[in-house]
């Protein structure tokens, strides 16, 4: 194995939220093969794509690992397990929900009981509620949350420094650096990619969040950036991490 893309997302009419992008199953196949993706984990959204589609998507090509979208105090994370997801994923901002509410928590906690792993956007800002910056607010999950494994998609996007530094005191806190690692592209967040990934690199998880973008454009720019790492290095980011979370006998 050489890659496992942390965040892929489909569609059942192929239409994106940005209005430009493909994401329909065929376009998803496509984009893995070109950017030599061994496994993908392929991550739901609520009222963007319905959950049965995720596990049909999942059944159609192994390479997919399925985790559902969901909206705190509106699912069944044991339900949610015997169907087959891995994990589920919260998305406070597209859901307009307070990250640290008391229901988004017993979210987390009911993941972690029925041993599902949780997926969860760090880019928390919001035009409707003001909130505390990506790092506290990982932190307060991550206390309430004891056990919990959280992947943190994004990985607090230019809060990046601050994240890394309570994932490093979490040890079930997986840093995910997908968006972030092309978004930011060309300005001062580069040199604290490379840093976190390389001082990091038992806990960072690369994705493309296809089809925000591909997952050789996330791949190429993650290789660049590790360019000169120890090849152990390189193997736990680009794909080792998300293995032992998904061990292939369990996807």
């Amino acid at each position: 194995m050489n890659r496992f893309d942390s965040l892929v997302h489909v569609t059942r009419d192929g239409r994106w939220l940005n209005g430009r992008a493909d994401a329909g199953a065929a376009r998803l196949a496509s984009e893995l093969d070109r950017g030599r993706i061994d496994r993908a984990c392929l991550v739901g959204l609520p009222g963007v794509v319905d959950n049965a589609y995720i596990l049909e998507c999942a059944r159609a090509d192994a390479r997919l690992v399925p985790i559902a979208g969901v909206t705190p105090g509106d699912f069944d994370a044991a339900a949610l397990a015997r169907a087959g997801f891995a994990g589920i994923k919260l998305h406070p901002r597209l859901g307009g929900y307070d990250p640290l509410a008391d229901s988004t928590l017993a979210a987390v906690k009911a993941a972690a009981e029925a041993r599902l792993v949780v997926f969860i956007d760090t880019l928390f800002r919001q035009r409707a509620r003001a909130t505390t910056n990506a790092a506290d607010t990982i932190d307060r999950i991550a206390q309430a949350c004891g056990g919990a494994t959280i992947v943190l998609l994004h990985g607090g996007g230019p809060a990046l420094l601050h994240v890394a530094e309570v994932v490093r005191l979490h040890a079930t806190l997986v840093l995910d650096l997908s968006f972030t690692i092309l978004q930011y592209a060309g300005t001062s967040l580069e040199p604290d990619l490379r840093w976190v990934m390389e001082r990091l690199d038992q806990r960072v998880v690369i994705g493309s969040d296809m089809p925000e973008h591909t997952p050789d454009e996330a791949f190429g720019r993650a290789e660049r950036l590790a360019s000169g790492f120890p090849s152990e290095k390189w193997a736990n980011i680009s794909h080792r991490n998300l293995q032992r979370l998904f061990p292939a006998s369990a996807s």
